[in-house]
């Protein structure tokens, strides 16, 4: 997360805005970002979109995955269920290939199943380290996976 950490700061420092002032324009409480900040806690996907969308960036360039700065127009994400269900006709693959991964793959960039199953059928929402996993495991862009990207 030190790469969303400093560009978060650095797209802070080129508006002026300080801890509360971004609280206040993204409407997320003020300790949330202070907490980023400090590498205390990882952003939620909400937050990490929130923020994207006031910056008008990628939430891929917020965590550090592409360099360019790209001003892209985003849509705003669907749930997530919908999004998996979306997810698996794209790639043409089975839930049970989103959770299982081949034996080459390190254990923890598996997705678990009930992760997958709490997304399906209880509506949560992934962690930003599980959609970064998902991004990797399909070859894509975070934003992809979100359901943002026009």
């Amino acid at each position: 997360m030190s790469e969303f950490v400093e560009r978060l700061e650095w797209l802070m420092f080129e508006q002026k805005l300080n801890k509360k002032m971004l609280a206040e324009k993204v409407s997320i409480n003020a300790t949330c970002i202070s907490h980023y900040l400090l590498e205390k806690h990882a952003p939620t996907v909400e937050h990490l979109v929130k923020i994207a969308d006031y910056f008008q960036c990628s939430t891929d360039y917020l965590l550090g995955r592409e360099e360019e700065n790209r001003s892209l127009k985003f849509k705003p994400c669907p749930p997530f269920r919908e999004q998996l269900k979306f997810l698996t006709k794209h790639f043409h693959c089975s839930a049970y290939s989103i959770y299982t991964a081949p034996k080459t793959e390190k254990p923890e960039s598996i997705i678990s199943k009930s992760c997958y199953y709490s997304w399906v059928s209880q509506g949560r929402q992934p962690t930003v380290d599980n959609v970064i996993k998902l991004a990797d495991h399909f070859g894509c862009r975070v934003d992809f996976i979100l359901g943002r990207e026009e």
